[in-house]
C-alpha cells in the first residue's frame, strides 16, 4: 500500500512540470496497489463512465489511471482504519481503472453506424447543446487517453469493433460488436467472481452465513457464498461503470436484475444472514492494563 501526495492537472492544456505541492491543503492518496512506490502523482479530471458529460477525477501512475473512490473530503468525514492506521477524511482510495469503459460507452452513443472514434469524440462533445456547455477540458483528455494509446484502447477497439475501411488506416470506420463485447464483459464479470472468492470478500449481498455452533464462551459461523447472488453483484458492478446506452445493448436481463438491489445492499453494509435462535453470551476480553481501546475513539465529547 502506497500513500503520497497530488497535484492536479488540467487535461485542456499543456503545463509545465513542476514540483507537487506540499502544503497544508494537500489532499493524500492511498493506493491499494503494493507496487506503486513513488513519492506524487498526478491528479487529472476526465470522463466518468457512467454519464460522460460529467468529470471524475482520476490519478495517473507510470502511464495507468486510478479512479478515485471513496471518502469525500469535507462531505462524508469518516475514520478508517487500514493496518493499524487511522486514515481520516484527508485520505482518498483509488483503484485501478480500464479505460475500455470509457471508450465502450462513446462507442454505444451511436452503436449502429459506422464512425471513427475521433468523430465520435467530437460528436459528444460539440454538437448542439453539449459544444456550449463548455466540456472542453473533458474531450481534451478523451483524446488524451485515445491518442496515447492508454491500455492499449486502439487495438481493443478496433477488435472488439466492426470496421468498414482498411485496418492499416489511421483512424478506421468502427462499429461495435455487440457479441465481442458482451463477451469481454462477461470475461470481467469471472474475473470478479474469482477475485472474491480467492481473496475471500465476503458482503451480505452475495453470502449467507449458518451458526454451527453457540456455547458460553464460542460461536462458530459458516459462511458460503451463493453463486448466483454473487454473478448478480459482479454484473451490477461492472453495469455501473457504464452509461445507459451501452448498459441496454450488453447487459443481459437476467443479471440487470438486481443492479439496484446488489449495490444498495453492499453501500449500506448489509450484514448476512444469522440463523440462531439461542441469545448469544457476551464475555469481556482480558487486556493488559493502560491498553488503549478502539472505542475510546467514539467516546463522546465532555
Amino acid at each position: 500500500m502506497f500513500m503520497g501526495s497530488s497535484s492536479f492537472i488540467s487535461m485542456g492544456k499543456a503545463l509545465k512540470k513542476k514540483p507537487p505541492n506540499t502544503n497544508a491543503d494537500a489532499r493524500r492518496l492511498m493506493f491499494v496497489d503494493s507496487i506503486i512506490k513513488a513519492d506524487s502523482v498526478e491528479v487529472v479530471q476526465l470522463p466518468n463512465a457512467t454519464n460522460l458529460m460529467d468529470g471524475t477525477l482520476y490519478a495517473i501512475f507510470d502511464g495507468k489511471l486510478y479512479l478515485i473512490r471513496g471518502i469525500q473530503p469535507n462531505v462524508h468525514p469518516v475514520s478508517l482504519f487500514v493496518n493499524n492506521t487511522i486514515l481520516n477524511q484527508s485520505f482518498l482510495a483509488t483503484f485501478k481503472f480500464d479505460v475500455i469503459f470509457i471508450f465502450t460507452s462513446i462507442v454505444f452513443l451511436e452503436p449502429d453506424k459506422f464512425m471513427s472514434m475521433p468523430q465520435r469524440i467530437y460528436e459528444l462533445y460539440r454538437s448542439g447543446l453539449n459544444e456550449s456547455q463548455g466540456h472542453g477540458a473533458l474531450e481534451a483528455g478523451t483524446f488524451a487517453l485515445w491518442n496515447n494509446n492508454v491500455d492499449n484502447i486502439q487495438e481493443r477497439i478496433r477488435y472488439l469493433c466492426e470496421t468498414a475501411n482498411p485496418s492499416e488506416a489511421k483512424d478506421p470506420l468502427i462499429k461495435p460488436n455487440m457479441s465481442k463485447f458482451r463477451a469481454m464483459l462477461e470475461y470481467k464479470v469471472q474475473c470478479l467472481e474469482k477475485a472474491a472468492r480467492n481473496s475471500n470478500i465476503m458482503m451480505g449481498p452475495y453470502c449467507q452465513s449458518n451458526e454451527t455452533s453457540n456455547r458460553d464462551n464460542v460461536r462458530k459461523h459458516y459462511i458460503t457464498f451463493q453463486d448466483s447472488k454473487l454473478r448478480s453483484f459482479a454484473w451490477s458492478v461492472i453495469s455501473s461503470m457504464l452509461n445507459a446506452e451501452a448498459r441496454n445493448c450488453l447487459i443481459p436481463s437476467n443479471a440487470s436484475m438486481a443492479d439496484k438491489q446488489a449495490v444498495e445492499g453492499a453501500n449500506t453494509s448489509t450484514k448476512p444472514v444469522i440463523k440462531s435462535g439461542k441469545k448469544p453470551k457476551q464475555r469481556k476480553i482480558a487486556v493488559a492494563s493502560g491498553t488503549v481501546s478502539i472505542t475510546t475513539f467514539f467516546k463522546p465529547a465532555l
